[in-house]
């Protein structure tokens, strides 16, 4: 399958491109924010798929064109790895998305691999949804570069192709308005409360790490890319997403790697380990010391990297499975983080649908052991986490793949915006910290909100 070029002036940044889409059929916005990590290449935008793969109230449907529906009695990896199966392509240099699936995996589709039973339903929300697009604009930051591929020319590529800027006008959709106060499913003496149960488990036995989280809510009114720009000024990361779909919208501003695979070889990035940006320099690097010098901090990462090995095991080279790096900062918008890498090989008896399904939810945002850590969380959170804690990003035809944990994640639904802030519970966990370690996370929202 031959794929087409169109040059575009990439001095026109690539926000304005999206906005010109912004309201198509499940138009999505992969920005790197190369701006502030300079080692994100590349920028990736594209709407309207071709098909649509979604697992939602226990049904598989793949939606075709003019929304013709089918409902299949099918796992949803399994039919994205078919579907998938009709393009796939060789490797094309320099180009991280030649057209392929763009989508979500939502937490809650990890207890249904793990044969977890759902407790706490309340989001409305696919916990499984990909698009198969056939065409994408790519910003490429190292090349100064900016075009669309595509296989099929349409009308969005036309017009796209014969942007030119324009001044922007003021509209009254473009104002983002809160309507109500932002509340959490749990006070502190209720998270406490959960602390301390995880506390009795695993002095038990029953797990090493289990990560608790606190969901947040509020009504709003207004255009919620609008407040994804205003989010992202300051809480811009190297993994952010804007998706719109017709079941809602997410604003994900990840600075976590889930999954990065390139001729079959796989890169995971956990992060474990978290402390406060100051705008203080001498207390900021206070900070970065006192997390490299934690040994909570270390031995909660090197828990997980030893999770996220077995994980990977399943379905690589025997051998290949490497730590790359152990315990180093890297610091984001407002936090510094402790992250480990880790890749691998995949072998040529499996593939990398049965990789990342087998690798699903990401063991960073689970704790250890997997399994048990989960049935924990579904006892203890008060709801559903849907997108927080599952994973966003692309799958290409020549099987590129770039999906993140979507943590630091919005999810609207019908006017009202949803989002999370967690973190992993050890033996010798203090309460008042991990409690101030989830806002510490979510700060910038809640500083967004504060009025």
């Amino acid at each position: 399958m031959k794929y087409k070029l169109i040059e575009l002036d990439f001095n026109i940044p690539s926000h304005e491109i999206f906005e010109s889409i912004k309201e198509n059929d499940w138009a999505v916005f992969l920005n790197s924010n190369h701006e502030k990590y300079p080692d994100q290449r590349f920028d990736i935008i594209t709407s309207n798929p071709i098909k649509k793969i979604i697992f939602k109230d226990d049904s598989v449907l793949l939606v075709e064109k003019e929304n013709f529906t089918k409902e299949l009695d099918t796992c949803p990896f399994d039919l994205l790895r078919e579907i998938m199966s009709n393009y796939k392509r060789e490797p094309v240099d320099d180009i991280p998305f030649c057209g392929g699936a763009i989508g979500h995996i939502a937490y809650d589709y990890g207890k249904e691999l793990h044969q977890i039973k759902s407790l706490n339903k309340s989001l409305n929300f696919p916990s499984f949804a990909f698009g198969i697009y056939d065409w994408a604009v790519i910003y490429d930051y190292h090349k100064k570069k900016a075009f669309i591929i595509y296989h099929e020319n349409n009308a969005v590529i036309k017009n796209i192709s014969n942007y030119s800027p324009k001044e922007k006008k003021s509209n009254s959709k473009d104002s983002f308005k809160i309507t109500s106060s932002c509340e959490s499913n749990m006070n502190y003496a209720l998270y406490e409360m959960k602390l301390m149960k995880i506390l009795e488990y695993i002095k038990a036995g029953d797990c090493y790490q289990v990560n608790l989280a606190q969901r947040f809510s509020l009504a709003y009114e207004g255009d919620e890319y609008n407040l994804y720009q205003q989010l992202n000024e300051t809480f811009s990361s190297p993994y952010s997403v804007y998706f719109n779909s017709h079941n809602g919208k997410i604003l994900s501003f990840s600075p976590e790697r889930f999954l990065s695979i390139k001729n079959n070889i796989i890169e995971t990035k956990p992060i474990k380990g978290t402390r406060p940006r100051s705008d203080n320099p001498i207390i900021d690097k206070n900070n970065i010391d006192d997390l490299k010098s934690s040994e909570k901090d270390m031995a909660e990462n090197l828990m997980i990297v030893d999770l996220l090995r077995n994980d990977l095991s399943i379905n690589c080279k025997k051998g290949t499975v490497k730590v790359d790096k152990l315990f180093e900062i890297e610091t984001f918008a407002n936090v510094h983080h402790l992250v480990s890498t880790i890749t691998g090989e995949i072998d040529e008896s499996s593939n990398i649908y049965n990789l990342i399904r087998d690798a699903f939810p990401g063991g960073s945002i689970t704790g250890a052991p997997k399994l048990r850590a989960m049935e924990i969380i579904e006892e203890l959170e008060p709801d559903e986490r849907s997108i927080y804690c599952g994973s966003i990003g692309y799958i290409s035809f020549d099987e590129k793949t770039d999906l993140n944990i979507s943590i630091r994640s919005m999810l609207s639904i019908n006017n009202n915006l949803y989002f999370w802030g967690g973190g992993g519970i050890v033996y010798d966990s203090d309460v008042r910290s991990e409690y101030n370690e989830t806002i510490s996370k979510v700060k910038p929202l809640l500083d967004a909100f504060s009025d």
